[in-house]
């Protein structure tokens, strides 16, 4: 349950990011735009209370004049005339000289408005899809296979009768040469959960250090399932199938925005993070009776794999084959070597 609820919080957390990286650009043309406009607007209301201020304290040296008897009121209404237009003046020549900076802001808002983004603004979107994060969920149907036969998949277990395998990865791509090479470098971090299912009334079970699979004898059993959780770290080479390309001011770029198949191979690397024997089963007593026991032995703290994928528009078909048996000898089974068939998906990219 803890392990569930970490990961839903990090799946979170990582859709939030990614939600705002997706609009960062946007906002960030926006808000300097914005910032622009907004300093001008300051700039005037800074000359035109600068001067105010002034012409305030020039009129109040008038009215105590005229309250002293100094000037007559024919005078007093000259004198405040004179300021009142010097500070016009003033309050005119200052603005006027911040004009260039307001026709400017003006000219970009409408060139955006028009021409929509510059060719360096589209040069650095191209980078960036290039070069992104991804947050990559994977999940596929797990079997066990003999040591001596690594790849039948469509073998028929004795122990287990079913298994899957999902995975929630934060991938980041890295284009390999030039902007217009067809190969990518793609490595991260992620959380993989591995579940097999015994067969009809068995279940897994530890005693004298061993892990086995066993006859269940109370009433009837609901489901059964041993889940192991691993830290993964993937590494792979892809390679684009059908590049296109775009250029922009002179500079060409493999664009990945399109849709285009592409190839790949890697390897990946884990450690298990936990692991625990489930199982569900209705009694004299209850029909709702749950079972939890930690994993103590039979499965390996390590595991390391490879992969082959074919993928288009950002879903892949990939395999892959543990080259580390899931289960040690303290396991008392007959297959302990994973090889899963799944889907990857791009969910989402910043």
């Amino acid at each position: 349950m803890k392990n569930t609820i970490l990961l839903s919080a990090l799946m979170l957390t990582a859709s939030v990011m990614a939600f705002s990286q997706d609009n960062k650009s946007i906002r960030q043309q926006y808000e300097t735009l914005n910032m622009r406009i907004n300093n001008y607007t300051v700039k005037i209301d800074s000359i035109v209370s600068s001067e105010k201020k002034k012409m305030n304290e020039e009129l109040d040296v008038i009215d105590k004049d005229f309250k002293d008897g100094k000037i007559s009121a024919e005078e007093k209404k000259n004198h405040s005339n004179e300021i009142a237009l010097k500070y016009e003046t003033i309050i005119n020549e200052k603005v006027d000289a911040q004009k260039e900076s307001f026709e400017e802001i003006t000219r970009e808002r409408v060139r955006k408005s028009v021409f929509g983004k510059s060719a360096d603004e589209k040069k650095n979107e191209m980078k960036n899809l290039l070069n992104s994060m991804d947050i990559v969920i994977s999940g596929g149907y797990l079997n066990l296979t003999e040591k001596s036969k690594p790849f039948d998949f469509f073998n028929k277990p004795e122990e287990i009768r079913s298994g899957s395998s999902l995975s929630y990865q934060l991938r980041f791509q890295m284009q390999v040469g030039t902007y217009t090479s067809p190969v990518f470098l793609n490595f991260g971090l992620g959380v993989r959960a591995d579940i097999y299912n015994a067969k009809k009334s068995t279940v897994f079970a530890q005693g004298n250090e061993k892990l086995f699979i066993t006859e269940f004898t109370p009433k009837k059993l609901k489901y059964t399932q041993l889940k192991a959780e691993y830290l993964e770290i993937p590494l792979e080479m892809q390679f684009v199938l059908n590049p296109k390309y775009v250029e922009y001011d002179g500079e060409k770029f493999l664009d990945d925005s399109k849709r285009q198949w592409r190839i790949g191979a890697g390897i990946y690397g884990g450690v298990k993070i936990g692991s625990r024997i489930k199982y569900k089963y209705e009694n004299e007593e209850s029909s709702k009776n749950v079972f939890r026991q930690r994993v103590e032995n039979g499965i390996n703290p390590f595991l390391f794999g490879a992969k082959l994928s074919i993928g288009y528009a950002g879903i892949s078909l990939y395999v892959k084959k543990d080259l580390t048996p899931i289960f040690n000898d303290d396991a008392l089974m007959n297959n302990k070597n994973g090889l899963q068939i799944g889907l990857e998906v791009f969910n989402l990219t910043f």
